[in-house]
C-alpha cells in the first residue's frame, strides 16, 4: 500500500532534537501540533505515493494518499481510509499499526518500515484532523513581511578586527570567539530572517569573521581565487564603514567574476568537449562557455540569460552572439556509434532537454515520465510529452553529420573574425587588381613559350607540367590547363612576383576561412514534426498525439502564445511561474553556504526536502524578480550579509544541535572545489595565465587514460607553454575520461546542480603528488626565496599567500623544523632533490641551490596542503 522509494527525512541529517526545532519553528504552542507539509509528506512520499499517489496505473487498491479528498474514502476493506478526527477507526492507522505480515504497511518484501515516530506522527495527523495542505513549490511566492528582530543591532556592528589595536586576528585560531559581538546582526533583510529563526530556537549570531579570513572566503566565492598580499594589505588598513561592500563590489566587476561563476553552469549545462559514447569525437562548443562568461560579466539579467539559451534563435533579428547561446541545449553526448539508429538517438536528445529543462529551471526530477505518470508529483506522461513537443523540431537528424559536431550548426563569423576577413579580402582584392593588369601579357608570354620549348627544356620540367605540355592542346583537361598555367605564372612568367603575391594572399584567406570554428546551435525545421506520446519511452511505439503545453500544475501559457521555444522560456521567467525564481536563488545559496535553503536542489517535488527557511526562500525569490533579475545584486545581497560574514568556528553546542549549519548560527566553512584547489596553487605560485576564453586547453594528466579509455584509439597529447597554466575552466573535458585532476566533480554527461563532496585519501595524494602541484610547490618557493632573505620570512610569505593570515609563532617553527629536515634529506640525496625541482615544464631559477629550492618546495607543499589552504574557512 505504501511507495518503496527511500524517505528523505530532517533526521537523516539532524538529530532528534533539531528536527523538532525545524519541525516546529521553537513555538512551544505549537509543538504538538503535526504539520502536514513538513512531517506527514515526506513520510508519504517515502513510504506511500509510489502505490498510493500520482501514477493511476500504478495505483494499488484504487486508494490515492497525495490528495485529501481521494484519500477520505475507502481503502481496501469496508474501514474508511482516513477518518478524520478517529485514528482507531481508520483503515490506513490500522494497516501501518498491524503486526500481522499480510496486513501491515508497507509490505515487509519492500524492507521499508516505518518508524515508531513516523506511525505516532500519523496518527496525531489523523486524530487532528487529517488537514492537508498544497505543495509549497506549486504556489506562486509572495514576499513575506520582514521580521523585527529584538535587540539586534545594524551594519555599525560589521566585520570585527583586532588589527586596530596591533594584534593579528588569526594568529591565535580561537580569537574570533573570545571577539565581542552583538547576539544579533542586521545588515539586510537575509539577516532579519535568519535572526528571527535563531531567536526562536534560543541560538544566538557566532561572533564575525575576522578581515583576513572573510577577504579570502568572498574572494574564493566571487571570483574562484585567493586574494593578493596587496589586496589583502589594502582591506586590513581600509578602515572605512564600507570597507567590505568595497571590496565586494570590486569583485562583482572582475572579469574573474564570469570564469568563476560559470563552473555550475557547465555542469548543469552538461558541457564537455567531446561527444561521448565510444567514438567521443570532438567537437566545438566552446563558443557556447565563452558566451556565458561574457553574459554573467556582463551581468545579463537571468530571464534574458534563459530566453536567449532556450530560444535565442527564435528572436526577432536574431545576432549571432544569440545563436551561438542556444548551444545550451546542444551539449548533451551525440551517439555515434555504427549501428545507432539516428531516430532513436534523435529522440534520446530531445529528451534530455526536456530532463535539463526540468532540472535547471523547474527543479522537478520529470525523468521517469518518459514511461509513465510520475509517481509523487503532479505530472503527467502526458505533459511530459506536450514538453517534449517544444524541444522535437529542431533541425536534426541524430546522427554526427558535421565534423565532430551534428547540425544545425553556425560558423563563428564573430565581430574579430569580421574584420580579419576584411583585411585579408582587401590584400586579396588589391594583390588580384594588380595581377589582372597584365594578365593578358602573362598569357602572351605563355603561348610564346610552349611554341618554343624544346624536348631538352621538356626533361628539366616537372613531370606533371611536362605530362600536359606533351598531351595535345584539344585533348587536354582542364585541370591540365590549369597546371600548365599555374606553374608559368608563379615560375616564369616576367611579372611573377605579382602572381605569387596574389596567390598568397589568396592561401591565406583559405587557410583563415577554414580554420574559422562551427559550433552547433539550435534552428527549428520549416515544418513542424508531430509529436507522440512514447509508449514505455521507446522511440517507435507511438501512443497518442500530443501537441506543446506546459504541466496544469503550473500556471498556463498566455492565452494565444506560440507553441514553441520562445514562448516556453518566457513562460519559466513570467513572475506567476512559482518555480524559477526559487530555484535559481537556491543554488546561488547553495554556492555560497554549500547547502541550499532546499538541500535538494535538483528536486523541490513533494520528495525533495522541506526549505530551512521558506519565507528567506520566497522573499528572495520575488526579491530577484522585482529587481529585474539581477545576478550580481542578489549575489551581492547574500555575500554582504551578516549571517555570510559569521566566523565558521562551530562550538559544541552547535555541532551538536545543528552539524550540518542548516540553521545558519554560523558562517559557511567546507573543502574547496578541485577547480578552485588547481586554481589556487597556480596563483600562488605565480604560474597562472589569466586569459579570457578561447579554445579549451590540455594541462598534465597521467599518460595512458585517454588510450585505456578508447581502447587506444586516442592519444592524449598535452600542451606546452601557456595551455598548461590556464584557469582549470578551460581544461579540455572528454566524456569517456574526464580531466584527472578534478575530483568531485560532475561528469558532465547528465544535467547536474549538487555535486557531492567527499573526502578520500585519493584526494590527498594527488594534491601531494600532481606534476601540476608540485611544480607550483616549487615555483613558489622559488618566488618565496627571490623576495625575501631568511627562511622565516619565505615561509610566512607562502603561509600568507595560501591562507590570508601571517603563521602563528608554534606554526612558524613547525615549519621551521621540517624544512630543516628536508634541507638534511636532501642534501645526502642530490639526484632526488634534482627531480624534484625538474618537475613541470616551467623554467627553474639558474641562481638558486638546487638541493636547497627543493627543501623549500617539499616545506611549502606542506603549507599548500594544510586543512586551512583546502578549506573555504
Amino acid at each position: 500500500m505504501y511507495a518503496r522509494s527511500t524517505i528523505r527525512l530532517w533526521s537523516s541529517t539532524l538529530n532528534v532534537a533539531a528536527v523538532v526545532a525545524l519541525a516546529v519553528g521553537g513555538a512551544a504552542a505549537e509543538e504538538a501540533k503535526v504539520k502536514f507539509s513538513r512531517e506527514v509528506r515526506p513520510i508519504l512520499a517515502g513510504k506511500c505515493l509510489k502505490c498510493h499517489g500520482p501514477d493511476e496505473a500504478q495505483r494499488q487498491s484504487g486508494l490515492r494518499l497525495d490528495q485529501r479528498e481521494a484519500a477520505i474514502g475507502k481503502g481496501d476493506s469496508e474501514r474508511l481510509a482516513i477518518l478524520p478526527g478517529k485514528p482507531d477507526e481508520s483503515e490506513l492507522i490500522r494497516r501501518i499499526s498491524s503486526t500481522d505480515a499480510s496486513e501491515i504497511m508497507p509490505p515487509p518484501e519492500e524492507k521499508k518500515p516505518l518508524t515508531p515516530e513516523q506511525i505516532d506522527t500519523l496518527r496525531r495527523w489523523v486524530e487532528q484532523g487529517a488537514e492537508y495542505e498544497s505543495h509549497w513549490a506549486f504556489a506562486t511566492p509572495t514576499k513575506p513581511e520582514v521580521p523585527r528582530v529584538e535587540g539586534a543591532k545594524g551594519s555599525g556592528f560589521g566585520v570585527q578586527s583586532s588589527e586596530a589595536n596591533g594584534q593579528n586576528p588569526a594568529s591565535n585560531k580561537d580569537s574570533a570567539s573570545r571577539i565581542q559581538t552583538p547576539a544579533f546582526r542586521v545588515f539586510n533583510e537575509i539577516d532579519a530572517f535568519i535572526c528571527d529563526r535563531l531567536q526562536r530556537e534560543g541560538l544566538t549570531m557566532s561572533p564575525a569573521a575576522d578581515k583576513a579570513t572573510l577577504l579570502r572566503r568572498v574572494t574564493f566565492d566571487l571570483t574562484g581565487l585567493p586574494p593578493t598580499i596587496d589586496e589583502l594589505e589594502a582591506f586590513l588598513s581600509d578602515d572605512s564603514p564600507n570597507a567590505y561592500e568595497k571590496v565586494v563590489d570590486r569583485l562583482l566587476h572582475s572579469s574573474r567574476y564570469g570564469e568563476r561563476m560559470v563552473l555550475e553552469w557547465l555542469d548543469a549545462a552538461r558541457y564537455a568537449d567531446t561527444n561521448g559514447y565510444q567514438g567521443d569525437q570532438t567537437r566545438t562548443m566552446w563558443p557556447w562557455r565563452d558566451w556565458v562568461i561574457k553574459a554573467l560579466n556582463d551581468n545579463m539579467p537571468f530571464d534574458r540569460f534563459t530566453i536567449e539559451q532556450l530560444a535565442g534563435d527564435l528572436l526577432p533579428g536574431a545576432t549571432l552572439e544569440q545563436r551561438i547561446a542556444t548551444g545550451f541545449n546542444r551539449n548533451h553526448p551525440l551517439n555515434g556509434e555504427g549501428g545507432r539508429i539516428p531516430e532513436e538517438s534523435r529522440n534520446d536528445y530531445v529528451m534530455d532537454r526536456v530532463e535539463t529543462l526540468g532540472t535547471v529551471w523547474l527543479g522537478l526530477t520529470i525523468g521517469c515520465c518518459r514511461c509513465h505518470d510520475h509517481k509523487y508529483d503532479p505530472v503527467t506522461q502526458r505533459e511530459y510529452y506536450q514538453l517534449f513537443a517544444y524541444f522535437n523540431q529542431v533541425a536534426e537528424i541524430g546522427g554526427v553529420d558535421a565534423g565532430g559536431n551534428a547540425k544545425p550548426v553556425m560558423r563563428m563569423d564573430t565581430a574579430d573574425v569580421k574584420q580579419r576577413l576584411a583585411g585579408l579580402r582587401g590584400g586579396l582584392e588589391a594583390a588580384q587588381q594588380k595581377l589582372d593588369n597584365v594578365l593578358s601579357q602573362m598569357d602572351a608570354g605563355q603561348a610564346d613559350w610552349e611554341r618554343t620549348l624544346t624536348d631538352d627544356d621538356l626533361q628539366n620540367l616537372p613531370q606533371r607540367i611536362r605530362r600536359a605540355l606533351t598531351t595535345a592542346s584539344d585533348q587536354r583537361t582542364q585541370d591540365d590547363r590549369n597546371a600548365i598555367q599555374d606553374f608559368y605564372r608563379d615560375e616564369l612568367a616576367n611579372d611573377r612576383k605579382l602572381y605569387q603575391e596574389a596567390k598568397r594572399a589568396r592561401r591565406e584567406w583559405d587557410e583563415y576561412e577554414q580554420k574559422i570554428p562551427e559550433t552547433m546551435v539550435m534552428e527549428e525545421l520549416p515544418q513542424a514534426r508531430e509529436t507522440w506520446i512514447l509508449i514505455r519511452g521507446i522511440y517507435d511505439k507511438h501512443g497518442d498525439r500530443v501537441e506543446a503545453g506546459v504541466p496544469s500544475i503550473l500556471p498556463p501559457l498566455p492565452e494565444g502564445a506560440p507553441k514553441n521555444r520562445l514562448a516556453l522560456a518566457k513562460w519559466l521567467v513570467d513572475p506567476a511561474n512559482p518555480l524559477t525564481a526559487r530555484v535559481t536563488v537556491n543554488r546561488y545559496w547553495q554556492m555560497f553556504f554549500g547547502t541550499g535553503l532546499v538541500k535538494t536542489a535538483e528536486d523541490f517535488g513533494v520528495q525533495g526536502e522541506f526549505p530551512s527557511h521558506l519565507e528567506l526562500l520566497d522573499w528572495l525569490a520575488v526579491r530577484f524578480i522585482e529587481s529585474g533579475w539581477d545576478v550580481k545584486a542578489m549575489h551581492r545581497l547574500i555575500v554582504t550579509s551578516a549571517a555570510y560574514r559569521q566566523s565558521s568556528n562551530v562550538t559544541s553546542e552547535l555541532e551538536q544541535v545543528d552539524p550540518e549549519n542548516r540553521l545558519l548560527a554560523r558562517g559557511p566553512r567546507f573543502r574547496l572545489s578541485s577547480y578552485a584547489l588547481r586554481d589556487q596553487a597556480l596563483a600562488v605560485s605565480g604560474l597562472l595565465v589569466e586569459k579570457v576564453g578561447g579554445p579549451s586547453v590540455k594541462p598534465y594528466m597521467p599518460g595512458g587514460v585517454w588510450e585505456d579509455a578508447s581502447l587506444g584509439k586516442i592519444s592524449y597529447e598535452r600542451d606546452k607553454g601557456d595551455g598548461l597554466y590556464r584557469r582549470s575552466l578551460y581544461t579540455f573535458w572528454r566524456r569517456i575520461a574526464s580531466p584527472t585532476m578534478f575530483f568531485d566533480a560532475s561528469s558532465r554527461q547528465i544535467c547536474t546542480v549538487r555535486v557531492p563532496r567527499t573526502n578520500t585519501p585519493l584526494q590527498a595524494l594527488l594534491l601531494m603528488n600532481d606534476v601540476q602541484h608540485v611544480e607550483a610547490a616549487r615555483n613558489l618557493a622559488s618566488r618565496a626565496m627571490e623576495k625575501c632573505d631568511d627562511a622565516d620570512q619565505r615561509l610566512d610569505l607562502a603561509f600568507r599567500l595560501c591562507t590570508a593570515r601571517h603563521a602563528t609563532d608554534k606554526e612558524q617553527e613547525m615549519l621551521l623544523a621540517a624544512l630543516e629536515d628536508f634541507q638534511k634529506h636532501f642534501r645526502d640525496n642530490k639526484d632526488a632533490a634534482e627531480r624534484l625541482i625538474h618537475e613541470g615544464d616551467s623554467p627553474r631559477p639558474k641562481d638558486i641551490d638546487p638541493q636547497e629550492l627543493a627543501a623549500y618546495t617539499m616545506a611549502i607543499s606542506l603549507i599548500m596542503n594544510l586543512d586551512e589552504t583546502l578549506t573555504k574557512e
